[in-house]
């Protein structure tokens, strides 16, 4: 008879356990990471594990109440849910036992409450190829990772090395930082935000940052580039076994001219590769192949897909709840949202 648990951040010792005897998942798995989203609002954290004969899986979720929104009444007792921020996704060491998987985690989902749920797969784990005949499966973009087992230089385009050799030749050094130094890279990274004129939900709280620090504990990386004492910016990477995520970064627009960020992928990509680590996963563009996407691809010729995926626990409840979201002036604008009562205007 299989075992299936589902627990909340109360139970995160019992979660950690799990994610560490399964060896599936990352960092994005942890109750560290989802501990600093549920501080942001994103949710209640949960995680679904299973485990029968020859297979174990793990799936994490951000739970949403559907009581917070001011037309769904009927169903206030129900919820709906979003992978964390990232690349999440259900993992299992047995593929061929997917759909057995899925069924354990519908049939939990559908006894707890939930209506729907919007999955970010893991563009290096690809798990999407594991569950996409049990869901809706879509495309949705390509990240960019680094290889560390290779030579770091060999990846990386003239424009990027010269960029880096220049940064150097002006005094710009990179450090894996004390832990102090985090309010300094939240006051950078606020002025950051502010000048790009980024989304709201980009400007994460400071109680974000301090959960995430607290929660990964020397997993948690905070780089620095520096000259002298001038700060010339910041990155926060994520590692979890083997991996390592490039999550958020700023710089002093005054000091862009030393090319530190540049500097700073580059270095940090070679303590990745000198404390044995694989793989250096830098990520996507805001949207698309944006700006932010064609900088990163500077740092590295592997590109790997990205899919996100739409379950419908209760298609009833969401057709229900998309009317009355239309009926209270709340209808999806873009018929492609999911789940479509959740799109504002």
């Amino acid at each position: 008879m299989a075992t299936i648990e589902l627990l909340g951040l109360d139970r995160a010792d019992r979660w950690r356990s799990l994610l560490e005897e399964s060896g599936l998942g990352d960092v994005y798995h942890h109750p560290g990471y989802l501990a600093a989203l549920a501080a942001n609002g994103d949710g209640e954290p949960r995680l679904f594990y299973f485990r029968d004969a020859g297979c174990t899986a793990l799936h994490v979720a951000l739970w949403r109440p559907l009581s917070a929104l001011p037309f769904a009444h009927p169903y206030a007792d129900r919820f709906d849910a979003v992978s964390p921020y990232g690349y999440a996704g259900p993992v299992t060491d047995a593929p061929a036992r997917a759909a057995d998987v899925w069924r354990a985690w519908a049939e939990t989902a559908r006894a707890n409450g939930l209506v729907a749920e919007f999955i970010r797969f893991h563009p290096l784990l690809q798990n999407h190829r594991a569950f996409a005949d049990q869901i809706e499966v879509l495309a949705a973009g390509r990240t960019i990772w680094m290889d560390l087992t290779a030579p770091i230089e060999t990846g990386i385009s003239k424009s990027r090395l010269r960029d880096a050799r220049w940064a150097t030749r002006e005094n710009v050094r990179v450090e894996s930082s004390a832990h102090d130094r985090l309010p300094a890279f939240f006051e950078m990274y606020q002025a950051t935000m502010r000048r790009k004129g980024a989304e709201a939900y980009y400007f994460f709280p400071w109680e974000y940052f301090a959960r995430l620090r607290d929660g990964l504990g020397g997993d948690f990386w905070l780089m620095r580039a520096h000259r002298g004492d001038r700060d010339c910016a910041y990155a926060i990477c994520l590692r979890h076994r083997d991996r390592l995520h490039y999550h958020l970064s700023c710089s002093d627009e005054d000091l862009a001219q030393y090319r530190a960020v540049t500097q700073l992928l580059v270095e940090t990509a070679r303590l990745g590769r000198d404390v044995g680590l694989t793989s250096f996963h830098l990520g996507g563009g805001y949207r698309g192949e944006d700006s932010l996407f064609q900088f990163k691809s500077h740092f590295s010729p592997h590109q790997a897909p990205f899919f996100v995926g739409r379950a419908r626990h209760d298609p009833e409840a969401i057709a229900h709840l998309a009317r009355l979201a239309a009926a209270a002036g709340q209808a999806a604008v873009d018929p492609n949202f999911f789940p479509p009562y959740r799109s504002r205007r």
